[in-house]
């Protein structure tokens, strides 16, 4: 039988030998010593007698007795040779008590290479086995930029909490994401059970997946689990079968698509627009009267209610907006308390199966129910109002802030006579950031010893601070709370006794958004965005250009700054102008945009520093409140 083993094992090797000389590729196994250099190692640790993942064993130490395997690990000599029955008798051992003796590796970057045992591996590769035995001794690479070096140094840190080799990534972040996915913050001993529950959940799900043909989308099996687990809690992995887990995989095969882009998130940043027919009389306009005879139902669905959140009411107002303008054409409806872990995906599923074509989600906080409803109901558009989309499924929508509030800062730098400007931010997420270094180099441009001192309204109590007595202008949340009103929003000026009065503040409309979204809808924009941007998530982020964002003045400003604003506005909306445009210094002193180019779109949504004038800092996901830790790490702040 141990004979027979061999043979096989043999015909394995010389058809990857083969292979292997057809591609140009060495076909033997790779001696790490080889192409190790001791000058780029920043020393060695030993990990201790751990079992190790098969998959992983990816060659030797030193070089030696490589050349008697393959490079796939299955042996290369004549089944006469002596090595032929030494294997034999390993692979006997194992079949009648198992292989005891751990083998010696040295692992680098997140692969092994054996020192002793190169048969051991071998024999128990020809059996499929999962883990091997192992004392490991790690060698730590010289920190560097290279991304799969910043990854494996990102690893090095959770295997320190969860002692867990089986994972990789190819996305940075995406470690402390699975963490807070299983309760644990970076810095966090894991417990055993979490242990053995995160390795059974993975290998399982990683069985299924490669099984589907995980291997041929250029992504690693652990991004794909990350991906799954946003979506569909792990524990189902082990309480589901795995007819159930296929059946959510295929739902979500596209969207694992999707993450292999380089390029998956496309930012639409103006409307589609179509052009006057000569008559003049326009294409959407013919569509709705011979193209779009029946009724088209619209859906709202708030995470609470429209009467105690200001942000529900404005969108209110937005859908109101949609029944003046499309008339008996449309009909909306709204669906209320879609409590964030509680019965979001219910309500959505509710407002599917009254009819709704089309679906507005008005919380980021919805953004996963939306997306899940998206996979299972792939005739009906959801759009989530949210700032950052990775799902082909739905696409989100938001106004593009930063422009407003650079205009809020011009206002704010002009009047302060302190110099101290205060900032009350919401939540550290994509495109928040740019908001605060926008409405910083505002009042930069005007005032150049202008200093904005940032807080954050999301953290907890013990690390909040007050404004100090300098500060008499601030920048505060946008609209007023309907259950506590107050003054204090917009840019205002502090007043004796607690009081305040307003100067100015950054109108959304999305009554306008939502209008011209359900154009383009009708104007089959919305296939034509699909087709030329297949497997890419798209995300709507319209600014003043497109009509959807604007600020409102106090009558008492002054003339001259009210002017500035107006010029400032216009050159904004004709895109002759831009916040980000000129060279400013972050408060590293590094200089960004040193030519004076206009950032892109991305790397301004995509912002994770600040502005050298910026009293104050970005905070940690520790230091936020818990209710809020989740959404922070759905809109990619963490």
């Amino acid at each position: 039988m141990s004979l027979e083993a061999y043979q096989a094992a043999n015909k394995q090797a010389l058809k990857a030998y083969r292979a292997a000389i057809n591609k140009g590729e060495y076909p033997y196994l790779s001696a790490l010593d080889d192409f190790l250099p001791y000058e780029k190692t920043a020393g060695e640790k030993y990990i201790g007698l751990i079992e190790i993942p098969l998959d992983l064993v990816a060659g030797t130490k030193t070089a030696g007795r490589q050349n008697s395997f393959a490079n796939n690990f299955m042996p290369l000599l004549s089944e006469e040779t002596e090595f032929a029955f030494k294997w034999s008798d390993l692979y006997e051992a194992q079949l009648d008590e198992g292989i005891r003796d751990p083998i010696v590796a040295y692992e680098y970057m997140h692969r092994f290479f054996i020192m002793e045992g190169n048969k051991r591996v071998s024999v128990l590769k020809s059996l499929k086995a999962v883990k091997i035995s192992a004392k490991v001794t790690r060698i730590i690479p010289k920190k560097t930029d290279d991304l799969e070096n910043r990854i494996y140094y990102e690893f090095m840190d959770f295997y320190e909490d969860a002692s867990i080799y089986d994972i990789w990534f190819s996305k940075e972040g995406s470690y402390e994401k699975l963490s807070a996915r299983y309760g644990y913050q970076k810095g966090q001993k894991w417990s055993d059970e979490s242990r053995t529950a995160l390795r059974s959940e993975y290998l399982t799900f990683r069985k299924i997946y490669k099984a589907k043909g995980g291997d041929k989308i250029n992504i690693t099996s652990g991004d794909a689990f990350l991906a799954y687990i946003e979506l569909f809690p792990a524990w189902q992995i082990q309480t589901g079968t795995e007819e159930e887990i296929r059946g959510n995989l295929t739902k979500m095969w596209e969207e694992f698509v999707t993450l292999s882009q380089n390029d998956a998130m496309k930012i639409v940043l103006e409307p589609h627009q179509k052009e006057k027919s000569v008559s003049g009389r326009s294409i959407l306009n013919r569509l709705l009267v011979s193209e779009v005879p029946k009724q088209l139902k619209i859906a709202f669905i708030y995470e609470k209610s429209v009467e105690n959140s200001a942000w529900n009411y404005a969108h209110e107002m937005g859908r109101r907006h949609l029944e003046q303008v499309f008339g008996n054409r449309v009909k909306t409806s709204i669906y209320e308390h879609a409590e964030f872990t509680n019965n979001s995906e219910d309500i959505i599923e509710a407002a599917i199966e009254d009819g709704n074509q089309i679906i507005f989600t008005v919380a980021a906080q919805l953004a996963n129910a939306s997306v899940k409803a998206a996979l299972k109901h792939t005739d009906v558009k959801i759009l989530n109002c949210s700032t950052n989309s990775k799902y082909q499924a739905i696409r989100t929508y938001y106004c593009r802030m930063y422009e407003s509030k650079f205009l809020l800062g011009v206002i704010a730098g002009a009047l302060s006579e302190s110099n101290h400007i205060g900032y009350m931010a919401d939540y550290p997420i994509y495109s928040t950031i740019a908001n605060v270094n926008a409405f910083s180099l505002g009042a930069q441009m005007v005032n150049p010893r202008s200093r904005v001192h940032l807080r954050w309204a999301s953290v907890k109590d013990e690390f909040q601070r007050e404004f100090p007595d300098c500060v008499q202008i601030i920048s505060d949340k946008d609209s007023i709370n309907p259950e506590h009103p107050t003054r204090k929003y917009g840019l205002y000026r502090r007043l004796a006794g607690d009081g305040a009065e307003n100067i100015a503040a950054s109108i959304c409309h999305w009554g306008k958004f939502y209008e011209l979204i359900i154009r383009s809808i009708l104007e089959k924009a919305w296939k034509e965005e699909s087709g030329k941007n297949k497997n890419r998530a798209l995300n709507y982020w319209w600014g003043i250009s497109s009509g959807v964002l604007e600020i409102v003045c106090s009558q008492k400003l002054p003339d001259g700054t009210r002017m500035l604003i107006d010029t400032l506005t216009e050159n904004i909306r004709r895109k002759e102008f831009s916040p980000f445009q000129f060279t400013w210094t972050k408060q590293d002193g590094s200089v960004t945009n040193e030519a004076g180019h206009r950032l892109e779109s991305e790397d301004i949504f995509k912002m994770n520093y600040l502005a050298d004038n910026v009293e104050g800092g970005i905070p940690e996901l520790g230091e936020l409140k818990d209710e809020v830790k989740e959404f922070v790490r759905l809109q990619g702040g963490f």
